[in-house]
């Protein structure tokens, strides 16, 4: 990797200087809990298809957030440190990186938000109102944010851009999966 591609990420209590962080160490760790996210969604999943009642409709698509949120942030954290084997110059890298993660979470937000209004249409509305707009506005903000580090626009801004992009896709995962399990564990204490 590029002696620039480094993240300064604190000062040392010892020497007083900043502690840095090279890329793709913070690239593995993203990578380490959107796996680990995506093992205890699919871990969720079965214990949910184990229930009598079977799956509600909006269970479904909020598990196709959790997955879509982190074996995305799994893939676009790889994917950097896949292209700088090709050894392209590290705006590159993280200018196509950032227009690929832009299409990524387009299409993942586009798909969600239709099949959410189609759920909402068939009868099935979110059952905490406010989650999807927070969820859909956290991934445009960050789909921007990125969609200006492919266009140019960010500069030497671009790798934190794609960076945060990460954590909010990992956020996105985490948020669903603790609304899944706050609305697993109501269903159980309604039951008989």
């Amino acid at each position: 990797m590029q002696a620039e591609a480094a993240l300064r990420i604190g000062l040392d209590s010892v020497s007083g200087g900043w502690v840095v962080m090279p890329l793709s160490d913070l690239f593995i760790a993203i990578a380490q809990i959107a796996v680990a996210l995506a093992g205890f969604s699919g871990l969720v999943a079965a214990i949910r298809t184990a229930a009598p009642e079977g799956w509600h409709p909006r269970d479904i698509w909020s598990l196709f957030w959790m997955f879509g949120a982190s074996i995305g942030a799994l893939v676009l954290a790889l994917l950097p440190l896949w292209l700088m084997l090709f050894k392209w110059p590290q705006d590159l890298v993280f200018r196509a990186s950032s227009a690929i993660a832009f299409l990524y979470i387009s299409t993942l937000v586009l798909a969600m938000v239709t099949t959410g209004l189609r759920l909402t249409r068939r009868g099935y509305p979110p059952r905490i109102r406010w989650f999807p707009s927070t969820v859909v506005g956290l991934l445009i903000v960050s789909a921007l944010g990125v969609a200006a580090g492919a266009a140019g626009w960010l500069h030497g801004a671009v790798v934190a851009a794609y960076a945060g992009t990460l954590l909010a896709l990992l956020l996105v995962s985490a948020m669903v999966l603790a609304v899944f399990l706050i609305l697993l564990a109501r269903l159980t204490q309604h039951r008989p």
